[in-house]
């Protein structure tokens, strides 16, 4: 096969795809490329869920540029997402708040994720979309949408509690209510067994990522730790480390927690809570807090709640500037190949 010709564009295109691709992304390309192996570094590639590399192959005709396929994938996944939150934000509240939700997600610290070659924006789209169809009882197609999830974030498993909560609250917590739709939830569980089979197909075990995570990247379920190595980096690492590596994972949870917080205190939609608390638990949780306001981004009811709460324009303002001064930064340590989630 040969590469699609972009002509006068080709260049441009490849400058923008390669300040993108970063860390995980070389782990995807090489799952896309030549799916998981038992040997060698690539080995530990397990650890990465594989619907996100599946539709990049899809879409590869030359792999010497399947950083563009990948840059495609993540950046229409991403406008899917946003769609879904808008529509989603415009079934409790008005346009403006929909409107607010938008724009704080769009301009979050860590939004550059949604165009780079992480699974990110592909999980957004496909939770957001999935609480939608939830939300307005398309159980079936909300169900299909979180087996999707649960194949390419492992974070995605996070649907079931959460959909199985619209559900009962959508029958006014009454199990006499219940019928054959709670079944279709269950689903979210078969795109996880589809990754133990991977596992086990390629390893013999179908728990090796487990494993992986703890050999490769040191990772264990310890957030004590997590936050001692988070205040390690603050007082002893140089910059800009002192703040990705310590103090912005710190203050990014606490942000994640006083959204939680908020979010139980104002009696937000009861799914939206316990999505948002189960992201932030899962976030917290390891011995290494490194990736926490990367992980945050997909905490998307926060958005939603901050568009109804912030609505003086001053606030409103104080917030967008923030964001945007926030995400230049770590998108520039980004491109420049340091540290940033």
């Amino acid at each position: 096969m040969t590469y699609l010709n972009w002509g006068y564009w080709d260049v441009p295109f490849q400058i923008i795809t390669n300040a993108f691709l970063r860390w995980d992304g070389w782990w995807y390309l090489e799952i896309a490329k030549n799916w998981y192996v038992n040997q060698g570094t690539w080995q530990f590639s397990l650890v990465f869920l594989p619907l996100y590399p599946v539709l990049i192959r899809l879409i590869t005709i030359d792999f010497a540029h399947s950083n563009l396929s990948a840059f495609l994938v993540s950046n229409v996944s991403s406008i899917i997402a946003t769609v879904y939150l808008f529509k989603l934000a415009r079934r409790d509240f008005d346009n403006n708040t929909a409107k607010k939700a938008i724009l704080y997600f769009t301009l979050f610290p860590t939004a550059y994720f949604l165009s780079a070659i992480y699974a990110e924006g592909l999980f957004l789209a496909l939770i957001i979309a999935s609480v939608y169809y939830a939300r307005i009882a398309k159980w079936p197609l909300a169900s299909f949408l979180g087996l999707f999830a649960a194949l390419t974030k492992l974070t995605g498993l996070l649907l079931l509690p959460t959909l199985i909560v619209e559900y009962f609250h959508q029958r006014e917590w009454k199990l006499r209510k219940a019928d054959a739709n709670l079944f279709w939830i269950s689903l979210i569980l078969v795109g996880f067994l589809i990754y133990l089979n991977i596992n086990n197909q390629v390893t013999g075990n179908p728990f090796t990522f487990i494993e992986y995570e703890l050999v490769n990247w040191d990772y264990t379920l310890n957030p004590l730790l997590g936050l001692t190595h988070a205040w390690q980096s603050i007082v002893n690492a140089s910059f800009p480390e002192n703040i990705t590596k310590g103090l912005a994972p710190v203050v990014f949870a606490i942000f994640g927690l006083l959204a939680v917080l908020t979010g139980f205190q104002r009696r937000f939609r009861p799914s939206y809570n316990v999505f948002m608390l189960l992201i932030l638990m899962f976030s917290v949780s390891t011995s290494w807090w490194v990736s926490v306001p990367r992980y945050l981004l997909t905490m998307f009811p926060m958005f939603i709640l901050l568009g109804f709460l912030v609505n003086k324009r001053t606030l409103n303002y104080a917030i967008i500037l923030f964001f945007s001064a926030m995400l230049c930064f770590f998108t520039t340590l980004f491109v420049l190949n340091q540290w940033a989630f």
